[in-house]
């Protein structure tokens, strides 16, 4: 409904008058103060009428807001879920204790089990300084003539979607990307209470799900014990605090922990074998299973755009 702003003034204007008219009469003469009396609930109507027109009024002029539009309608942050804060579309030191800045390009959420339990917010990052050198590996000739561009009734573009949504295809074009060395950010914030066991055990969970962890055993095996000693805090994880993973050039994977309670910034371990970093950001972005398909799916919208 349109509302028509000079005549919700009008309207509220009446009925103040009226509610003042009332309130005067009824104390103007014995036979209106009995109305009155006998009908407790007229001011009070009139009251409430005149608040819900003032409502109606100032919400549509964007006076009025709620927590829901505070905390999801930033033009600096996106919305994930409504059980923690919005991710910010950068990740920018030294706020965030981070090598380079990073800005948005996926997010979604991470569920489990045929329920769908959601267990955290994904934020995907990429490095702002090799936003160029990904739209230029996606219009590469090796790429665009090997796995791309295939479909010659599609443009370009079309044909970077389709291929980065096929199971197969995805996998090889995202690891061409990865050994590029694209410096990559995944943001991780628990929808509910959790520890660093957990998130630590559902890393080395998804990474071993990769294809490559079978056929690369021994850096592997090398990989994950640098990935379970790099959790160097323990104990509790709660609800809304940060865990970022940054993909660096040269393949190493860097650890932090963002505390939000006490204002906690923690540079945890690195885990240089490039082959861990490699694997998971590939279960994020390629596959027939990413491990949140709308962080995935949000990505590659927006990837699409750069080529």
């Amino acid at each position: 409904m349109v509302l028509n702003k000079s005549r919700l003034l009008r309207t509220l204007l009446f009925a103040s008058r009226r509610g003042l008219a009332a309130r005067s009469t009824a104390f103007s003469s014995p036979k209106s103060a009995r109305i009155v009396f006998k009908t407790p609930f007229l001011r009070p109507s009139i009251a409430l009428g005149t608040l819900t027109i003032c409502s109606l009024y100032f919400a549509s002029q964007g006076l009025l807001s709620n927590d829901v539009n505070q905390k999801n309608e930033s033009s600096d942050s996106v919305g994930v879920d409504k059980s923690i804060s919005p991710f910010p579309t950068e990740l920018v030191p030294p706020f965030y204790p981070l090598t380079t800045k990073y800005v948005l390009m996926g997010f979604g959420t991470r569920s489990v089990t045929f329920l769908s339990f959601k267990v955290y917010g994904l934020g995907l990052y990429v490095a702002e300084q090799d936003l160029s050198l990904l739209s230029n590996l996606l219009c590469s000739s090796f790429l665009s003539k090997t796995f791309i561009d295939t479909d010659s009734t599609k443009s370009h573009p079309e044909n970077v979607k389709a291929t980065l949504q096929d199971p197969e295809k995805s996998r090889k074009v995202v690891d061409n990307l990865l050994d590029a060395g694209v410096r990559m950010a995944a943001k991780i914030t628990p929808i509910r209470n959790t520890d660093f066991n957990h998130l630590r055990d559902g890393l080395i969970k998804s990474i071993l799900s990769h294809p490559n962890a079978k056929t690369q055993q021994e850096a592997m095996n090398a990989g994950i014990q640098m990935l379970k000693e790099a959790f160097s805090k323990k104990g509790s994880v709660p609800k809304d605090d940060d865990l970022i993973l940054e993909l660096q050039a040269n393949g190493s994977l860097q650890l932090y922990y963002l505390g939000k309670k006490k204002n906690e910034k923690v540079v945890m371990g690195r885990i240089d074998e490039p082959l861990i970093g490699k694997c998971l950001f590939s279960q994020y972005l390629s596959g027939p299973k990413p491990l949140s398909q709308s962080a995935k799916d949000s990505f590659v919208d927006k990837l699409v755009t750069l080529v």
